[in-house]
């Protein structure tokens, strides 16, 4: 059955009347009172072409009902369960002989919006309805399972056609989590509300994200509503702070491309589809990235520590993320870590890698970060000696800057010797004093970054490769959200910093790709309590603050 909310114009399709005030107070909060919304509901029948007739009346009615004006069409996919509503002993032996259950969901959802959008394209095109078309919001709520593996690439295809459309408007998958029955309808709604109010990039988003993700940003009533405390889970269930903390994205790139396979990487049983993979870096998965960082408007606010054998080997990529405004630091020239050169290779590797990026950006370059990490004492020295403004290859923090330390080697024990010989602490230096001329640390670590889990090198003991990307997407949420609910704690301002870290060679892979863009996405979304930054602005701001207090 259909009804209307008395003066707030939203068309409900299937039995809400419970919750028709809960409907209006969310709407309202979230959209303004003026929104026009329909929510669609789509039933298990809704999976064949004889529907289509169907949904088009229905949808129709609706822009008649609603005076051809409807600014959020939300698709209700719950029927479609991924491993069906019926316990197993009801199911017919028959149903398990199809080959895509996932296409009767898709069927149903697809049917709906075609119906939708061609309403919408019919008004684009006449001179009035072109005048008056608003931008408009889809929201398809379900369960990502039962859609199956295509559904990354609907969405995607969704946004783009809408977008030609309108270039404002936006289409969402919300995931609900499982089982169904334990999450109330108020707050599906609430969260489709908090969704609309921030119009974020199309893509698939949890329901506990959204509503996490709300209660982090504006402290919100919800969190002492039971609808919501009691029916959702995040992976760190704390109050998140009602306070905004200032976060500076460090999000940096380590281009390694062949030269991964030439220093750190080296191994006598590499062969021509390991190299292979870094060509795919240095010619396309750069590119790919680059292009991603563009469409969100960050290309020039992030770093690329690029090895100096990537920028001769792989100059012309090189040159279009110069041309971004990006900013460029060093990163070895093949990849070679610092216990691998003596001294003095170590500082020839060091000099040819600013006199290759002197010619490729005219500019000084001012950071630098070592491969795989792997940096010495010596390696600060010559730092601070060519008077480089940052390092970012150490975590002695993971989410403040500090002075890069000028600690004595860490000693091994020597088992052979007495006890009495080992048996005593060690010297640190201080991080809040510099010793010397100044040298700034960028954290960065193994958990802010996506090769190990998500890259397949087959003579590397530590890489992995089939990590599915969602796993490391709600790694890097996790993290975000802890330091947003323990920023005060960490630093007088309640500023602090998230390193993230990717790799042309990794997230320039389409599956990556993806999700790294996703998240790159969900960080914009937290609006202008997060900012993105070169490590160089990072440092230098950061520096400038301490010398004040030194001072």
């Amino acid at each position: 059955m259909s009804f209307y909310l008395a003066n707030q114009h939203i068309l409900i399709e299937g039995p809400q009347k419970a919750s028709v005030e809960d409907l209006r107070a969310e709407f309202s909060k979230a959209c303004g009172a003026d929104s026009v919304v329909v929510i669609k509901k789509i039933s298990e029948n809704h999976s064949g072409s004889n529907d289509l007739a169907e949904i088009t009346r229905e949808v129709g009615s609706a822009f008649v009902a609603l005076n051809d004006e409807i600014d959020v069409f939300v698709i209700d996919s719950r029927s479609h369960a991924p491993y069906g509503k019926d316990p197993i002993w009801e199911v017919p032996l028959s149903e398990w002989d199809l080959k895509d259950n996932a296409q009767p969901a898709l069927r149903g959802v697809l049917s709906s919006i075609k119906s939708f959008l061609q309403h919408q394209v019919q008004k684009s095109k006449s001179q009035e309805g072109a005048a008056t078309l608003k931008p408009f919001s889809i929201v398809i709520l379900g369960y990502r399972e039962a859609f199956g593996g295509s559904l990354d690439e609907v969405i995607l295809k969704l946004q783009r056609d809408i977008s030609w459309i309108h270039t404002n408007s936006f289409v969402s998958f919300i995931d609900l989590p499982q089982p169904a029955s334990e999450v109330r309808a108020e707050a599906i709604l609430a969260a489709v509300g908090m969704l609309l109010s921030t119009k974020p990039s199309s893509g698939i988003v949890s329901l506990n994200s959204i509503l996490a993700t709300y209660k982090a940003k504006a402290g919100s009533d919800y969190s002492s509503r039971p609808d919501v405390e009691e029916n959702t889970q995040i992976s760190i269930p704390t109050s998140l702070s009602a306070k905004k903390p200032k976060v500076k994205i460090a999000l940096s790139f380590d281009f390694d491309a062949l030269s991964a396979f030439l220093g750190t990487g080296d191994h006598p049983d590499n062969n021509m589809s390991d190299y292979s993979t870094g060509i795919f870096a240095g010619r396309i998965g750069g590119r790919r990235l680059l292009r991603m960082l563009k469409k969100h408007q960050v290309a020039d606010k992030v770093t690329w520590f690029i090895p100096g054998h990537t920028m001769e080997t792989f100059e012309s990529t090189v040159k279009e993320i110069v041309e971004s405004g990006a900013e460029i630091g060093l990163h070895g020239y093949a990849h070679e870590g610092a216990y691998q050169m003596t001294l003095e290779q170590e500082r020839d590797v060091l000099q040819k890698c600013m006199e290759v990026s002197l010619r490729l950006t005219g500019k000084k370059v001012r950071g630098y970060r070592a491969p795989m990490y792997q940096l010495r004492e010596t390696t600060i020295g010559l730092l601070k000696e060519f008077g480089f403004l940052y390092d970012s290859s150490l975590n002695h923090h993971d989410s403040q800057p500090y002075f890069t330390p000028t600690d004595p080697p860490v000693q091994r024990i020597d088992f052979e010797k007495p006890a009495s010989s080992w048996m005593r602490p060690t010297a640190l230096a201080p991080m809040n004093t510099p010793s010397g001329p100044p040298l700034v640390e960028i954290p960065t670590g193994w958990n802010n970054e996506d090769m190990m889990a998500l890259q397949y090198f087959p003579h590397l003991h530590n890489s992995h490769g089939h990590v599915d990307v969602r796993v490391v997407e709600q790694r890097w949420k996790d993290i975000f959200l802890w330091l947003w609910e323990n920023a005060e704690a960490e630093s007088p301002d309640g500023t602090f910093i998230f390193p993230l870290l990717m790799h042309p060679d990794t997230s320039g892979m389409a599956h990556v790709a993806a999700m790294v863009d996703r998240f790159v996405g969900w960080l914009r979304s937290w609006g202008d309590s997060v900012e993105f930054h070169t490590c160089a602005s990072i440092a230098q701001d950061w520096l400038d603050k301490e010398r004040v207090q030194i001072d």
